[in-house]
């Protein structure tokens, strides 16, 4: 007997939707009108992409949150290595963090050709990436830090620190060739020397 084709669920449309905006993203570029090339693309209507995921700002957004998510369980093995030094292990996932960066074909992509789409998302309209990064660092750093360590910072503070070096790093070069895994260790290992530096002991008159 003939099984019945099942129906996708909405989660499964959704993610056939993105899967195909993403490959239209790389061929294409950002600035290309996608609903109807990724409706080519994914088998779909225009009317199911928008009533699914949205106009073309909303696909690039969810398109970005489902990127990072993935990135955060990619890293999630990082955070949770063998190195017991919390130090090596901050500067293995900033390092991990740059270098899957670098990798990422989509976002290469809209540095390389569409910056004015993509850098927002690192600047003027990073706050949702940095509470979603929060949201998701936290629970680690609560495990990294003694409570001791946690009495003066909170661990929120040290994710957006996180993500405000990483952001910067991906996006801006600068006098260290941070291309080179050597040297970009060597340099985030310069930025925690002086963020784990004592206090001084200044008396201001």
């Amino acid at each position: 007997m003939r099984t019945q084709p099942t129906t996708p669920t909405p989660g499964e449309l959704r993610e056939r939707i993105l899967d195909a905006a993403e490959e239209c993203l790389i061929e294409l570029g950002y600035s290309t009108r996608l609903h109807a090339v990724i409706a080519e693309r994914a088998g779909l209507s225009r009317p199911t992409l928008y009533k699914y995921v949205g106009d073309q700002s909303a696909i690039l957004d969810a398109l970005f949150q489902r990127e990072i998510s993935r990135f955060f369980v990619v890293l999630d093995p990082v955070l949770r290595g063998r190195q017991s030094r919390l130090q090596v292990r901050f500067v293995d996932a900033v390092v991990f963090a740059v270098q899957y960066a670098r990798e990422h074909r989509l976002l290469q992509k809209g540095l390389r050709d569409d910056p004015e789409v993509v850098l927002p998302w690192f600047t003027v309209n990073a706050k949702p990436m940095i509470e979603l990064g929060a949201q998701l660092l936290t629970p680690h750093f609560e495990r990294l830090f003694s409570p001791d360590q946690l009495s003066g910072v909170s661990p929120i503070a040290i994710s957006e620190w996180a993500f405000r070096i990483i952001g910067s790093l991906i996006i801006t070069e600068g006098i260290v060739d941070t291309s080179d895994e050597r040297a970009l260790r060597e340099f985030v290992r310069s930025l925690l020397s002086i963020a784990f530096m004592p206090q001084p002991d200044v008396h201001i008159p």
